[in-house]
């Protein structure tokens, strides 16, 4: 069993224990496991879409710390493809 498995199984019995995914999520950050690889954890671990994962992630009381300015970067970034893609249409 490779270590992915072996941490989706552990997963899997803490939520069948526990059924609370916040002692899940904060289990993975405690474990040094960054918000994009606890996104893709928790996703495979319910079986769930990447994105309902990383809202869960995102929603999450031991992420709230840097909720505010995770939005911020994805919300500058979506600004700059807005413009990118205002820019290359104005080309044509």
């Amino acid at each position: 069993m490779n270590e992915d498995s072996e941490l989706t199984e552990k997963l899997n019995n803490m939520l069948i224990e526990s059924a609370d995914q916040e002692s899940v999520i904060k289990f993975l950050r405690l474990s040094n496991y960054s918000k994009a690889k606890s996104i893709e954890i928790l996703k495979n671990a319910l079986s769930i879409s990447y994105y309902k994962a990383q809202d869960i992630i995102h929603n999450s009381q031991t992420w709230s710390d840097v909720k505010e300015i995770d939005a911020k970067i994805m919300n500058d970034f979506f600004d700059v493809l807005e413009e990118l893609g205002s820019s290359e249409s104005e080309e044509t």
